[in-house]
Formats: C-alpha cells, structure tokens, sequence
C-alpha cells in the first residue's frame, strides 16, 4: 500500500504566491498518485490524503483573520487536527479499505470548493 499526501485545494487552487505554488506541487502529487495506482494495481493499492486546514505549528500562530477564514472555509467549523489526519491514514492502510486504491481521501471538515 503507498499513500501519498495532496492537499485539499490543488484541485480548485488558492490565490497568492504560496497557494499557486503549493497548488500546483500537490495536483501533481495527486495525478502521479492516480497514476501509479492504475499502474501498480492489484497488487498494490495506492491512494492519496487531501488534508485541509489543519493545525500545525503554523495554524497555531496564525491571525486572527486566519483563524475566522479557517472557521468560514470549514463545514465543521474548526482547525483540522493531525490525528484526524492519521485517523483516516490508518483506515486507508488496513484492512477495512481492501477495495480503495487510486482515490482522493479529503480530510478537511467538509470544505467543497467549486
């Protein structure tokens, strides 16, 4: 099983300098990941994890403004945390996803962004 790590708007892309560049690094990631699944299947499964806003040490810092555009941005109304994260990571890696391989598993409290 590989899992890989995109981000949740590489698909629908993030105005400013980093968001553009980060944008694009993890589409790719995303596309290799569809790819290689294709690629490796049956015998390996491979997926990628989407995360959203989650709070790093970054998060933790972060303005207010952040802070209010997290909560805006997220259905659930909070920061992501790693274990979230991790959660779905474990899920992806066992057993109980035996038929899941080239998809995109996004953790990030619901956000849908057209």
């Amino acid at each position: 099983m590989i899992l890989t790590m995109g981000w949740d708007q590489a698909e629908t892309g993030m105005e400013g300098d980093s968001g553009q560049l980060f944008g694009a690094a993890k589409a790719a990631v995303i596309a290799f990941s569809k790819s290689l699944a294709v690629s490796l299947a049956p015998a390996v499964r491979v997926n990628c994890l989407a995360p959203g806003w989650v709070r790093t040490a970054w998060g933790a810092g972060a303005s207010a403004a952040w802070q209010e555009r997290v909560r805006r941005e997220t259905p659930l109304g909070r920061w992501g945390e790693p274990e979230d994260v991790a959660g779905a990571a474990v899920w992806l890696a066992s057993d109980a996803a035996a038929f899941v391989t080239g998809q995109v598993v996004r953790v990030n409290g619901g956000a849908v962004r057209s």
